[in-house]
């Protein structure tokens, strides 16, 4: 089955305190809020091959957005670079 799955991560930045992108995130790799850029992304899979779709930074005080605007315009781009997953998986 071909999949879209979008998810966010934190990248975490323990010493970037005065980097812009830089704010206190929930980690779960971490268990904790940490200093970190919260990263999103698409991939697209078969189940053998894995295709990066998309990424965006999230940062609602420079852009307005929230994930979940993220997530639509991640789709939306998705649907216009011609993926047609069976479903899309996202957490």
């Amino acid at each position: 089955m071909k999949v879209l799955v979008i998810d966010d991560s934190t990248l975490d930045k323990p010493y970037s305190h005065p980097i812009e992108l830089v704010t206190r995130r929930w980690s779960g790799k971490h268990h904790r809020v940490v200093q970190g850029i919260n990263l999103i992304s698409t991939i697209w899979t078969d189940g053998s091959a894995i295709v990066p779709v998309d990424f965006r930074i999230y940062c609602p005080d420079k852009d307005g957005k929230n994930k979940n605007d993220h997530f639509r315009d991640m789709l939306i781009a998705a649907d216009e670079r011609k993926f047609r997953p069976g479903c899309v998986i996202f957490d």
